[in-house]
């Protein structure tokens, strides 16, 4: 994970291949081939495999509101928070601190050239949310050089926090000050990631996510059907049907 922080690249963090390596295996296995002992027979994973059929891990995943790193979001969240109960006025603040576990700020606070490195980034995306109030696809595609980012990156710093360090990776924290030209400052609570299982987006947040993401290619049209064709997966007889739609959704 830390190589990919280091060096953000589009593979992001490579789960696309591991999920066609596990398939790959199963049919593989389904056809005759062997292999080495599974995991799934070795003591070291019982932890993994007692509550299988009981507990499903897909389940705990989270859904990311920010098109950045995970770990980036609970700084934005103090943002929001702040925000909820203050009027921000960009051009006034003199100094941003983002209090965050190692792992945070360890992440890019250089200007980004690309995508991924506007993703991998701790300063961008807080900057700008503060300037645009979302990170988006807009705003890591089409904002890189954007002056008003920029100039909010400058009077951003980040400290390290052992309590929040103690909390990850359980959970993913952060705390933000914000300290004004007038002198006033305000801070945010410690504010988790939204999105985790235990701190979940709402249906409806899901579901804007998703039009706000597909409308602008598919249509509001197709992508209605393709969000009524996702809802009824676990009618379908096959995965093909749900293939199918997406497809006739892309024409």
């Amino acid at each position: 994970m830390m190589r990919c922080i280091e060096h953000p690249s589009m593979l992001k963090d490579g789960i696309n291949w591991g999920c066609m390596a596990g398939v790959s295996a199963t049919h593989l296995a389904k056809a005759g081939y062997t292999g080495i002992p599974s995991l799934f027979t070795q003591k070291e994973a019982e932890g993994l495999t007692h509550d299988l059929g009981k507990n499903y891990r897909v389940n705990e995943l989270y859904y990311k509101p920010y098109a950045c790193c995970r770990w980036a979001q609970p700084a934005i969240e103090a943002i929001r928070e702040i925000q909820t109960k203050n009027i921000l006025i960009s051009t006034n603040i003199n100094k941003i601190v983002i209090h965050t576990f190692t792992e945070t700020a360890a992440l890019s606070k250089d200007y980004p050239e690309t995508t991924e490195e506007a993703q991998y980034n701790l300063f961008f995306p807080v900057a700008a949310f503060i300037s645009y109030g979302e990170v988006g696809p807009k705003q890591i595609q089409d904002h890189l050089d954007d002056p008003k980012i920029l100039s909010i990156m400058d009077k951003i710093s980040v400290v390290i926090d052992q309590q929040l360090n103690e909390a990850f990776p359980e959970k993913a924290l952060s705390m933000v000050k914000i300290l004004m030209q007038d002198g006033c400052t305000y801070q945010s609570e410690i504010m988790q990631a939204r999105g985790d299982y235990n701190y979940p987006l709402t249906a409806e947040e899901k579901k804007d996510k998703f039009f706000r993401l597909t409308t602008p290619f598919l249509g509001i049209e197709p992508a209605q059907r393709l969000s009524e064709t996702i809802q009824n997966l676990e009618h379908m007889k096959s995965i093909r049907e749900l293939m199918i739609a997406i497809e006739a959704s892309a024409t």
